[in-house]
């Protein structure tokens, strides 16, 4: 399952982005690795300028574009940090380009992986914001911010390689976001679905209200989709998975999850894996994808 490591891998260097560059030898090795010759990367800095800083000295976005070398892209991609006025990231359609908004990246850091002790009380005192139980701080950095640059990438990927999508896009974007997550072994799976499950529960405790509007959204409900992401989870292990599962998703839930999995992976396999470069996806499997600074959040 190479094409699916090798995404998550490029996903996972936007997740540190309070690391500090270090060089070591395995960085050395990547520089033999060319960057996708179709990305282009942009830092745009404007209000968050120490975020801007850190991930610009560790080289996040560069990084990112050796990941994605062996992707034959049909177009130019452009991956981009920016200011954005609002809490969220975004892929558009008329320039091609991922935005990675410093106020979701913030948000997440200072909201969803902060103790629901140190927050505002929330809307609804049932449902406090933050961390829950079970969840660290790394996991809620890592796994959140991961899931988010995964979903942008799959918008990105459905639109350059003109990939058909059966239901709503944004949808569909979760469910790539959440079956790469799972190809890179239990450990960083384990802290993937902890994170991105930890950020939409947070984002519904923000709003824990159900109206018209939030029903009509293109997104599922924010609920809906922390228990979709670990569903996906408990549908390809269910016994790797089977503490979280057990803790968080409603037991009604379970039987199918197996059959999402595998229908998900049907549909990455016939989709996505046959723009994919071989001999470079065994250059980029090589990459050193954390440095021993990145887990210090």
């Amino acid at each position: 399952m190479p094409m699916r490591q090798f995404i998550v891998a490029a996903t996972l260097a936007l997740a540190i982005a309070g690391a500090a560059a270090s060089p070591t030898p395995a960085a050395a090795q990547q520089t033999a690795i060319p960057r996708n010759s179709n990305v282009d990367v942009q830092y745009v800095g404007f209000r968050y300028q120490e975020l801007y800083d850190r991930l610009r000295k560790r080289q996040i976005l560069e990084e990112l574009g050796q990941f994605l070398s062996p992707l034959r892209l049909q177009q130019k991609l452009t991956i981009r940090t920016t200011t954005c006025g609002v809490v969220n990231s975004f892929y558009d359609y008329t320039t091609h380009a991922i935005n990675l908004c410093y106020e979701l990246l913030d948000m997440i850091e200072n909201g969803a992986a902060v103790p629901a002790s140190k927050l505002p009380p929330p809307p609804d005192p049932k449902t406090p914001l933050g961390l829950i139980p079970g969840v660290t701080r790394a996991e809620a950095i890592v796994g959140g911010i991961v899931g988010v640059a995964l979903h942008e990438t799959g918008h990105a990927v459905f639109d350059i390689q003109q990939v058909p999508r059966l239901g709503r896009e944004e949808d569909a974007a979760d469910m790539i976001a959440g079956f790469i997550m799972l190809q890179f072994g239990n450990d960083v799976t384990r802290t993937m679905v902890k994170g991105t499950y930890n950020l939409m529960r947070h984002m519904y405790a923000s709003n824990p209200s159900i109206d018209y509007n939030s029903m009509a959204d293109v997104h599922s409900l924010n609920m809906q989709r922390a228990y979709n992401y670990l569903c996906l989870a408990y549908g390809k292990d269910a016994a790797s998975i089977k503490d979280l599962a057990d803790a968080w998703l409603p037991p009604a839930r379970k039987p199918d999850c197996a059959n999402e999995y595998q229908q998900a992976l049907s549909a990455f396999d016939k989709t996505i894996m046959p723009s994919v470069d071989q001999t470079l996806l065994a250059k980029v499997r090589g990459m050193q994808i954390l440095r021993a600074d990145d887990s210090k959040l």
